[in-house]
């Protein structure tokens, strides 16, 4: 099937400023024809969206598990499809009244599945990465309730509503990952990212730290207790404690007030410079909530999937399964991720998308990788990584200012991840090094 744009590769075995495309090929044929790679499946394609020119392809069209690469479909979509300005919205009502200081009835939260109540967002907001701290958000939802003259609320906290009816985890993720911090389930009310929260400690510097206890089982509680910890923190008591259970939308409800997110363009770094899972789960849901009408992934995996096809996608190349790449049942193919970054590349906000993706040497996921190299400060690529799947996939600027459009997969690999990891690397390093005139 030929391929609008295209795709060719390069390798660290220097490839000099001004190599020819055969040489290129050389290198990149070399790299990943090696003989411990023989049982294992290669995926590359470099293209060049000005000219249209493939530069290097090799199995382009079959597809392969992404890992994290499916991050890049994910936020492109969320981008396209929510705006760079959509924000989220938590609505706090109450089906009581507030006489003198007490709110005789109960405190209700209505969650669109803001994730930027984390250490790492606000971290992000206050420019000191170190020191963000989720609790600081509960502190200032309390400051709001006593600024309404609310101290004391007589009935439970609680939250109405449903938005993300779905399962808390992403569709075919391992058992063994629901225990670690990157399988957290998700919810329309998330803390920390799923983490569940429990005391908190003074640091030697008296800076306030969180302590979380692992993944939340249900991660909308923990938001309640983090809140009901916050307002305890502000001297509000709470009569009645955190409902277990989703209260049933009272015929009566006042909104006491509505916390306002900050906006996509500012969530999609702490998504995608870590590889971060539940802000991915969350903007899939997301996608299936307002352009759906239902916060479910089945929801959004078919409206993602009319946005690719949109897109020039073709149909057999994706299967979507969640929006993080942490299930192996996800399969893309390398054409399918160079269409994506190349057609994200003519929106508006594309300078919000490029500037999001890890920078090569200088940040995220690829922050100590291709140093020394002409890659340095330039590839602008997200990574991958499963058990038997390593990706990258990016843009980088060749040594004739030729931003090129590249996608490397390696699957079912029984070498170290880190053999394959540089296999990408110098394939990198060489198209930043590559001078097609």
């Amino acid at each position: 099937m030929p391929f609008a744009l295209t795709a060719c590769a390069t390798v660290m075995r220097t490839v000099h400023p001004g190599s020819s495309r055969a040489e290129l090929r050389h290198l990149i044929d070399s790299l990943t024809s090696q003989p411990e790679f023989r049982s294992a499946q290669w995926g590359v394609l470099v293209v060049n969206p000005r000219t249209g020119d493939t530069l290097y392809s090799k199995n382009a069209g079959k597809l392969f598990m992404p890992a994290s690469n499916m991050k890049i479909i994910t936020s492109a979509a969320a981008l396209t499809l929510l705006g760079p300005e959509y924000t989220y919205k938590t609505t706090f009502l109450t089906n009581g009244e507030v006489r003198d200081s007490l709110l005789d009835g109960d405190l209700l939260v209505i969650g669109r599945g803001d994730p930027t109540v984390s250490d790492r967002m606000q971290g992000l907001i206050t420019g000191d990465t170190l020191r963000g701290l989720a609790t600081a958000v509960m502190d200032a939802l309390a400051d709001s309730l006593r600024a309404h003259h609310i101290r004391q609320v007589g009935g439970t906290i609680a939250r109405v509503g449903n938005a993300f009816p779905d399962s808390i985890y992403g569709y075919g993720w391992e058992w063994d990952d629901l225990g670690e911090y990157y399988g957290a389930g998700v919810d329309e009310l998330i803390f920390n990212e799923g983490m569940a929260p429990t005391k908190l400690r003074a640091l030697p510097d008296s800076v306030r730290d969180s302590l979380y206890s692992g993944p939340a089982k249900d991660p909308a509680k923990a938001y309640l207790e983090a809140l009901r910890d916050g307002l305890v923190r502000k001297g509000i008591s709470v009569e009645g404690g955190v409902r277990d259970s989703i209260l049933p939308t009272p015929i009566k409800m006042d909104t006491i007030f509505v916390l306002t997110s900050r906006p996509l363009r500012e969530i999609l770094p702490a998504l995608m410079k870590p590889s971060q899972n539940q802000i991915a789960e969350i903007l899939l849901r997301t996608i299936g909530l307002e352009r759906g009408g239902i916060g479910t992934a089945d929801t959004a995996r078919k409206i993602i999937g009319q946005q690719l096809l949109a897109w020039g996608v073709q149909p057999d190349g994706f299967v979507i399964r969640d929006g993080s790449g942490l299930s192996d049942q996800d399969l893309l193919t390398p054409e399918t991720i160079v269409r994506v970054l190349d057609r994200i590349q003519r929106d508006t906000a594309f300078a919000t998308y490029y500037n999001s993706m890890p920078i090569a040497g200088i940040d995220g996921t690829i922050e100590k990788r291709m140093r020394g190299t002409p890659a340095q400060g330039n590839i602008h690529a997200k990574t991958g990584t499963l058990a038997k799947a390593r990706s990258l996939s990016g843009y980088v600027t060749t040594a004739d200012g030729e931003r090129l459009i590249f996608s490397v997969l390696a699957n079912n690999t029984t070498t170290p991840g880190s053999t394959v990891t540089n296999i990408a690397d110098q394939i990198g390093a060489a198209l930043a090094s590559y001078r097609e005139h």
